[in-house]
């Protein structure tokens, strides 16, 4: 594969068009100034980018929330400009041992608990990409060559990828996500598999729904991929309220086990690990208790399949916050899928209507929320013997929230007003 970075001196007479402003964007554009090197940032909210600025420019940075078929990518592509991402640009300029992760769930779990067992154990580390910091911010700061870069890797992001050359990929689990971007469940699939090309003759290591599913398409894993089962993982004694033993934690806790063990670090301190990770926010995250309900905030599960595993982790009385933005799917599938998980649905956000609609004719009963402080309030009054209370969208959270973050430190915020509430005396209440 040719690659067009080799040739630096000559592309330094024009300068690099970023396209997008965000954490990509802004990396790629701290990099470029520790280099020297002339750019300008297009955004659609600020400068357009438009014929004659491809025209005058040497490469294309473009941010992995612009589509392939976006209409700057095909301006700059009709004047023969080479699009590249942040990543693969920044994969040139250091000599960081990078380990690749992706999956539709739990990657961002992976990729910080082996962060944390690295530094754990006196190795460096640090996470880079879709969680942590981009690749090209990291490099700009000046990351040494010993430190091992974990890099989280989305679909829009490895869809792209040229140039990165992982020196290892681990690919957790695959199912049913961002079919309004790809367009089908194998085209997802493919823009994940780019990595395990890149690794070439690295270590790759998948999940068992990568393999099952890779089989069901005929695409021909790498002869030396390992497909890991998450009986590897048996000999490890999770605390059974710890995190990273619910589902699908526990076939990710597999593939950082059996990773670990290639890379010399025994059985000791990887259970140490486990007892000092801290997970990340908005991650099946209990926010306490109010009454005979249990709050728990799982925000970031934004895929169907997200949300059915954090259903699955709960035995007796549930209540299931649901919905927001579509990001394509079988919805229905869906539908059938959640109710037998779940007593009551308290649906919000733009697929509230269509998620109620497929409820009503199974004949099962949900109430339709104007908002995610209504869905807390409803689901907690009608609660009459112990239940648990869940946050797991299986949606995007962009129709309400700016984020999955903001979405979770909102569901927070109402649970403890309404914990605060509930303290008051009935004048306090009235009053």
């Amino acid at each position: 594969m040719n690659d067009i970075l080799e040739n630096g001196e000559e592309l330094r007479q024009n300068y690099v068009a970023i396209l997008g402003a965000g954490i990509s964007g802004n990396g790629a554009s701290a990099l470029l100034k520790q280099l020297g090197w002339d750019h300008r940032i297009y955004d659609e909210q600020g400068r357009a980018f438009t014929d004659e600025e491809a025209r005058k420019c040497s490469i294309v940075i473009c941010s992995p929330g612009f589509k392939k078929d976006h209409k700057w990518r095909k301006i700059a592509q009709d004047c023969n400009k080479k699009v590249i991402t942040e990543t693969d640009f920044a994969s040139r300029y250091t000599k960081a041992k990078i380990i690749a992760i992706t999956g539709t769930n739990g990657k961002t779990t992976l990729a910080t608990f082996l962060t944390h067992l690295w530094n754990a154990v006196g190795r460096t580390a640090v996470c880079a990409g879709n969680v942590g910091v981009p690749l090209s911010q990291l490099v700009a700061d000046g990351i040494e060559e010993e430190t091992t870069v974990f890099l989280e890797a989305s679909s829009f992001q490895s869809a792209d990828f040229e140039f990165t050359k992982p020196e290892a990929t681990l690919w957790t689990n695959f199912d049913e996500d961002h079919i309004d971007y790809h367009k089908t469940r194998e085209n997802y699939f493919y823009a994940k598999a780019k990595l395990l090309e890149l690794t070439a003759n690295g270590l790759v290591m998948v999940g068992r729904t990568v393999n099952d599913f890779a089989k069901k398409i005929h695409y021909k894993l790498p002869v030396h991929c390992e497909v890991v089962d998450r009986s590897e993982v048996d000999n490890i004694n999770f605390d059974s309220e710890h995190f990273l033993s619910t589902y699908p934690q526990r076939e990710n806790m597999a593939l950082a086990y059996s990773f670990a063990r290639k890379e010399g670090i025994d059985d000791l301190l990887f259970r140490n690990a486990i007892e000092t990770y801290t997970p990340e926010p908005h991650r099946l995250q209990k926010i306490g208790s109010v009454g005979k309900a249990t709050f728990w905030n799982d925000s970031k599960a934004t895929n169907f399949s997200s949300a059915l595993a954090a259903c699955k982790n709960f035995k007796g009385n549930l209540f299931w916050i649901g919905g927001g933005r579509s990001k394509g799917g079988i919805l229905h599938e869906f539908a059938s899928k959640i109710r037998p998980l779940v007593q009551h649905a308290f649906l919000i956000g733009e697929s509230r209507q269509a998620l109620a609609q497929l409820f009503s004719e199974a004949g099962f009963s949900s109430v339709l929320c104007n908002s995610l402080e209504e869905a807390v309030r409803k689901a907690f009054f009608t609660v009459t013997e112990k239940t648990n209370i869940l946050l797991s969208p299986g949606f995007a959270s962009f129709d309400d929230f700016k984020n999955y973050e903001h979405r979770g430190n909102s569901f927070k915020k109402f649970v403890l007003d309404l914990k605060n509430i509930s303290s008051m005396t009935t004048p306090e209440r009235l009053a």
